[in-house]
Formats: structure tokens, C-alpha cells, sequence
């Protein structure tokens, strides 16, 4: 097996892989945070909204990534 996605991300800086996660945690901690639920009903919703989140995620970042014809 290749490591030709890990050889991708080489070049950028870290807060750069780091970003798009901060804003992930910072947007799902202020939708919990004005939320008025039961402490319960807040982390189950934390819980998929994260999940939610990082597969959005994933699959953002993928597509804007630069992908070079063979």
C-alpha cells in the first residue's frame, strides 16, 4: 500500500489539518450551549453531531482536495 495520501498533506502547516476540526468543536459546542435540552438529551446530541460532523468533514475535504490526472 502507497503512502501517497500521507505524502499529500506533507507540504501544508498543521494548523491547517488542525483547522477544519476547531471549527467543528467550536460550532458543535455553541449549538449545545444555547440549547435548553436535559443534560442527557445534550450529549446524545453531541455525540451525533459529531459523528455527522466528521464524516462531512471527511467528505468535504476530500472533494476540495487537488487531484492530479494521470
Amino acid at each position: 500500500m502507497s503512502n501517497f495520501n500521507i505524502r499529500k498533506l506533507e507540504g501544508t502547516p498543521n494548523w491547517m489539518r488542525f483547522a477544519p476540526y476547531a471549527a467543528l468543536g467550536i460550532l458543535l459546542f455553541s449549538l449545545n450551549s444555547a440549547s435548553e435540552l436535559n443534560y442527557f438529551w445534550r450529549g446524545y446530541f453531541v455525540i451525533l453531531e459529531a459523528q455527522a460532523g466528521i464524516v462531512l468533514l471527511y467528505f468535504a475535504m476530500s472533494k476540495f482536495r487537488k487531484h492530479k490526472n494521470k
